[in-house]
């Protein structure tokens, strides 16, 4: 059989020239030109730039150089695990439809993992999009030949500039290419899901509207680590500190890094999802607007979180982060995370390798292991072995714990909605309840993928039911209401909800002292809330040193956008409503706290306090 020689000779300039001279891109461009005003040779002239600068190739000689020379750098820290069901069923819908992988953004070894993934199961390479900031010599070289679209980390108002990857990407779909980017922007800081950026997956919507692609199948994807060597300085750089600018030096570091094995890296593949039919259902009214395609990527988020697995150390770090930096035996330890396990497995939650942590001997392998890494403090020298999150750690711990906090949300806030109504007079304290659990639910939307309000409301219901089969009749019971919680088999609303309520929390309190006539600069405001943060942990105002967290600040800053904090005042009621708004907060992190009190009540035989 003849050598394919096409994709070895072809340069990155001639792919360039064929979406360029294509007929739709010219007539588009032509629009473009006309909508701004500018004369089109100049327009043409940087759309060419733009074009040369992102296009790519598949050449075998570098991809090759990606997977067996860059690849066992990035990887080799960990066994990969993989869906084989789910990747079966991919190669028959992949026959069909191109696919649109979507993965979660944890590690620069993220592309690497999934990408060895797919080779080995006879899927074909990806079209990967990332940041150009990985454009340098010799990296970038090996990536945009390899079939990586490195574009600006920084697009603004570059209109031309936005064209030029839209239509790109139309091309690409058009010749059937698989795609491949992180939705969330940038690599978690926090361990979950960032919100979602929009733009690409516009000009996905954008390719099928206009007639050059049919449709494409969105595969929601998830990348769990068991641990990660990169966490220690990902939380020096949430905390406030900056960011290591990627180059040679760079490279050489995470390589030599890399070179330890760490664990497992488990890679699942939710329920892909038609994008044509995902516009089909769309309210009609709203079609083609923003919120069709913040509904789609809302969908996708959620799917990813129904197939991310519940770790050994995400269990163990949940179990630990709620003890206030009390150092536990194995046996104390066993006894906090035996009924997590049971709660995961009732649940049917997906798991990865915890049911072995009923054993105490298996537990305490995952818990050296997290102290070889510096996660966890192991103290041997007294009369028994203790354990605990080794101090400055708490946000590493927190890293891990927060890949499967989003299977535990409902029940801390329904944990939360019940205390604060126990006490209540009345006898049907139920709406009080479902008001407060609705509140939280919007307190928190910018961070968690909570489900629409009536599933919502059904879920919740079944967690009632977990914690007390007679849930209804004891809450309409006065006397009986504080004592479903403490016959709960486990309390997690002070493991879940602290970091993120007190880091929302030092917002608001900086909202409230911001002079309402002054406009708000961001990265400043952001920055100063780091500070203020970190003396509040100085202070034990706050009990989370995970909650001095940039990316919680700016989710936290979405929802005072949201609630129209961050506007001018242009009724005098600014100031006011931002001082509600702390309130709100402080109230919050209150009933965490009562929920954390109960909780060392509850276990105080157990646990010494």
């Amino acid at each position: 059989m003849a050598l394919d020689l096409g994709p070895l000779l072809r340069s990155r300039k001639s792919y360039a020239r064929e979406v360029l001279e294509s007929p739709r891109f010219a007539q588009r461009l032509a629009e473009l030109a006309s909508r701004l005003g500018r004369p089109l040779a100049g327009v043409a002239a940087e759309a060419r730039i733009g074009m040369e600068e992102i296009v790519t190739v598949q050449n075998p000689l570098y991809s090759a150089m990606f997977d067996h020379g860059l690849g066992p750098m990035h990887t080799r820290a960990w066994t990969i695990e993989p869906d084989l069901a789910a990747l079966k069923r991919l190669r028959v819908l992949n026959k069909r439809h191109p696919l649109v992988f979507l993965p979660t953004h944890r590690s620069y070894a993220d592309a690497f993992i999934l990408t060895q993934t797919l080779r080995e199961n006879g899927m074909p390479r990806n079209h990967i999009l990332g940041g150009n900031n990985l454009g340098f010599f010799p990296l970038g070289t090996i990536i945009r030949r390899s079939g990586g679209v490195l574009i600006r980390r920084s697009i603004n108002d570059d209109e031309v500039y936005k064209f030029v990857v839209r239509e790109y990407l139309g091309y690409l779909v058009a010749q059937g290419r698989n795609l491949e980017w992180y939705m969330e922007g940038g690599r978690s800081r926090t361990g979950k899901l960032r919100p979602p950026r929009y733009g690409l997956l516009r000009y996905l919507v954008d390719a099928i509207q206009s007639g050059v692609a049919d449709d494409m199948l969105l595969v929601p994807t998830s990348i769990t680590y068991d641990q990660l060597h990169e966490i220690a300085s990902m939380a020096a750089e949430e905390a406030g500190g900056a960011k290591s600018k990627e180059g040679l030096r760079w490279l050489a570091r995470y390589a030599r890094m890399q070179q330890q094995w760490i664990g497992t890296a488990f890679v699942r593949f939710g329920e892909p999802l038609s994008l044509r039919e995902a516009l089909e259902r769309a309210d009609t009214e709203r079609q083609n607007s923003p919120w069709t395609v913040e509904k789609i990527a809302f969908e996708v988020f959620q799917r990813i979180n129904r197939v991310t697995p519940v770790t050994a150390p995400a269990l163990v770090t949940l179990a630990l982060l709620g003890v206030r930096d009390r150092a536990l035996t194995l046996a104390e330890v066993l006894s906090l995370v035996q009924p997590l396990i049971a709660y995961a497995e009732q649940r049917g939650l997906p798991l990865a390798q915890i049911s072995h942590l009923a054993d105490s001997m298996q537990l305490a392998l995952v818990l050296d292991s997290l102290s070889q890494s510096g996660v966890v403090l192991c103290y041997e020298r007294g009369t028994e072995t203790v354990y605990g999150i080794n101090p400055g750690q708490h946000s590493v711990a927190a890293y891990y714990r927060n890949s499967a906090i989003h299977w535990f949300i409902n029940r801390a806030l329904l944990e939360i909605s019940l205390l604060e109504v126990a006490d209540a007079p009345e006898a049907d304290v139920l709406p009080k309840a479902w008001e407060r659990a609705f509140a939280l639910r919007d307190l928190l939307k910018f961070d968690f993928f909570f489900s629409d309000r009536q599933t919502f409301r059904d879920e919740i219901k079944a967690e009632s039911l977990l914690i007390d089969p007679q849930f209804r009749e004891h809450v309409g019971a006065s006397a009986a209401r504080r004592a479903v919680l403490q016959r709960a088999p486990f309390l997690i609303a002070h493991r879940v909800l602290p970091a993120f309520l007190e880091a929302y929390y030092v917002v608001a309190d900086r909202l409230a002292a911001h002079p309402p006539e002054q406009p708000l600069d961001k990265a400043k405001f952001i920055e100063h809330c780091c500070n203020v943060g970190k003396q509040y942990v100085l202070q034990k105002r706050l009990r989370s040193p995970e909650a001095v967290s940039r990316e919680l600040y700016g989710n936290a800053l979405l929802l005072a956008a949201n609630r129209g904090l961050l506007k001018p005042d242009v009724d005098g009621t600014l100031a006011a409503r931002r001082q509600a708004f702390a309130r709100e907060l402080e109230s919050a992190v209150r009933a965490v706290n009562a929920i954390d009190t109960l909780e060392q009540t509850r276990l105080g035989e157990e646990i010494p306090p």
